[in-house]
């Protein structure tokens, strides 16, 4: 059996295919970078939201030990998260605190507001 070698496209098809990689980089780099903030600003939105749950925490248990649940939640929550408000409710020592995540890019509203309620 003898294999044929494969047949090259005429060099008038392979003049045209030039400079076609360049294009196709220069439309999926910026796509890519896109897509990869979108995942970073996804990302802090979970570190913050973490950090407030654990600022809830705190302010909570400060609460129910007649301490400033306010001083508690700030010292609580990681850095670049800001503290909006920390407020108290109920006979069971409840705290709210809401807090704003870092902003890589503008998605959504990026105020998160988590409660506890301590015994």
């Amino acid at each position: 059996m003898t294999v044929l070698p494969l047949a090259r496209p005429p060099r008038a098809a392979r003049v045209r295919d030039r400079g076609s990689a360049a294009i196709e980089a220069a439309v999926l780099i910026p796509l890519a970078m896109g897509v990869l903030v979108i995942i970073v600003q996804i990302f802090a939105m979970a570190y913050a939201s973490h950090g407030v749950s654990q600022a809830a925490r705190d302010g909570a248990r400060a609460y129910s030990l007649g301490q400033s649940p306010q001083a508690a939640a700030a010292a609580s929550l990681p850095s670049g998260v800001s503290l909006v408000s920390v407020s108290t409710f109920g006979p069971d020592h409840g705290v709210t605190v809401t807090a704003r995540a870092p902003s890589i890019v503008v998605i959504t509203d990026r105020t998160i507001s988590r409660s506890v309620t301590m015994p």
